[in-house]
């Protein structure tokens, strides 16, 4: 064994396991029990745990990425045992994706063959290259889609039968984990769930294996390596599949998806509407919202909050803004709030200044202190803001209600009761609602550090089609 050293970008390489902290060297035991000899070992610096590995078996150098867990509190529709048995099925197919090599127990992670490349196909300079990948892949989702349910069968997803099957696959399981997760009343997810169900599209009757969280693939050169990430997937509409591009989008330009769609179109014979698009960028930013709003009551120790928080007000901003094209409702946004301070706002500028002087080396250490950082700063506007946005979200619901709740718990159990007895009537006005609301939760996570990129950020729209 060598010594660790810390590489150009802070993260620790080598293979000394003394000089790991104790959920990595769990990791690290395991691959040395069970593969070879650990000749690279490198934790991401990120909201989920992963490590860029080496391990040399058999005289032969073999480039791992392991996927570690999201945390205890954290539930998905696709449990990592099901996301192995994908990553099998695609590989008895012929799709390109990392190969499983295993499964560590603990922590819960999947041992992945780390394929060449990289994801960001807007760093590729030449415009006929960046073109050509983008298209390879759309190819390559649109094969995945031709092949039989059946490929899928050992992953355990249930066998759609009817259109509210086959377009709420992967919503109503997100749906049923809000519900058993969120202990509370919470009227705008209950809101994006009813939605869905009114809105399912009637004429679309074949399922795939689909991808929702799509546009993960690795590009090397000017091919296509493989696919990845496999957490949210389901058999639904392909259409589910091609809407997830614009959040995907968001983080790595793919260019114009609708001219990606059109593709699609032509190498299928598939024909997919604006209104059918919509409705899926509805569905699925609402599937983050339903994964992700629990957390901010009830999170793990290992979880970045900041982080959580962000995706799940965007992703619902999303949803809200994706139905309000579906329903040709115009979106008005509310006045920013006026800081009001309700608190020693001083406290926490003190407190990100001693965060930032915490001690420690190393690309793990400076993400753990950006992370409490940026919690120390929403705190802080909390505390400067706070008191304005209660106040106008008050006034939205009198003026929604027609009587004024004594407090904000008491005006979320009244609006998730509005919401549960509204029908399609009343979707203009809730929409216009929540858009509202998710404007001053995104106004408040304005500026809280580095790495919280989906702010402010609105999706690529989608011309008519």
């Amino acid at each position: 064994m060598t010594d660790s050293s810390v590489a150009e970008d802070g993260r620790t390489t080598g293979c000394d396991p003394t000089a790991l902290e104790p959920f990595d060297r769990r990791v690290f035991d395991w691959l040395t029990n069970n593969l070879g000899i650990v000749t690279q070992f490198e934790r991401h610096p990120r909201w989920r745990p992963g490590w860029d590995v080496e391990v040399v078996a058999n005289g032969k150098a073999l480039p791992l990425y392991i996927r570690g867990p999201r945390g205890d509190s954290y539930v998905s529709p696709v449990d990592m045992m099901q996301e192995g048995a994908i990553h099998r099925a695609l590989e008895a197919q012929g799709i390109p994706a990392p190969r499983l090599l295993g499964v560590i127990d603990d922590p819960l992670s999947l041992v992945l063959e780390r394929l060449p490349g990289t994801i960001n196909t807007a760093t590729i300079v030449d415009k006929e290259i960046r073109r050509k990948v983008r298209e390879d892949y759309v190819a390559l989702i649109a094969r995945l889609h031709q092949l039989p349910l059946e490929a899928f069968a050992d992953v355990g997803l249930p066998a759609p039968t009817s259109a509210e099957d086959i377009a709420l696959g992967l919503y109503e399981p997100a749906i049923r984990i809000f519900h058993d997760t969120i202990g509370r009343p919470f009227p705008l997810m209950r809101f994006i769930a009813g939605w869905l169900r009114r809105n399912v599209p009637q004429d679309r009757m074949r399922a795939a294996f689909i991808n929702p969280d799509a546009g993960q693939f690795l590009f090397d050169g000017d091919h296509v390596t493989g696919l990845i990430d496999f957490e949210v997937s389901s058999f639904g509409d392909p259409a589910a599949e091609l809407a997830g591009l614009r959040i995907r989008d968001t983080a790595e330009p793919l260019g114009d998806i609708s001219a990606l769609i059109d593709y699609y179109e032509t190498l299928t014979g598939d024909r997919i509407s604006k209104q059918l698009i919509e409705y899926h960028t509805a569905g699925f930013c609402g599937v983050n919202g339903f994964l992700l709003w629990p957390l901010a009551f009830q999170s793990s120790p290992e979880q970045d909050y900041v982080a959580y928080l962000q995706f799940a007000v965007s992703a619902t901003r999303f949803s809200i803004s994706a139905m309000a094209e579906h329903d040709s409702v115009t979106l008005i946004d509310p006045d920013p709030p006026v800081a009001q301070a309700i608190g020693y706002v001083e406290a926490g500028r003190k407190l990100i200044e001693q965060i930032d002087a915490f001690p420690g080396d190393g690309a793990g250490m400076a993400y753990q202190r950006n992370s409490a950082a940026a919690l120390a700063r929403y705190m802080q506007r909390w505390a400067a803001y706070g008191a304005a946005v209660v106040a106008a979200d008050m006034d939205d619901v009198e003026q929604l209600l027609g009587h004024r709740p004594d407090n904000g718990d008491a005006a979320m159990a009244a609006l998730d009761t509005f919401v549960a007895n509204a029908g399609p009537a009343d979707d203009a006005r809730l929409i216009q609602h929540f858009h509202r609301w998710l404007k001053r939760q995104n106004f408040l996570l304005r500026g809280c550090g580095k790495g919280y990129d989906y702010i402010d950020m609105d999706l690529q729209p989608i011309p008519p089609r």
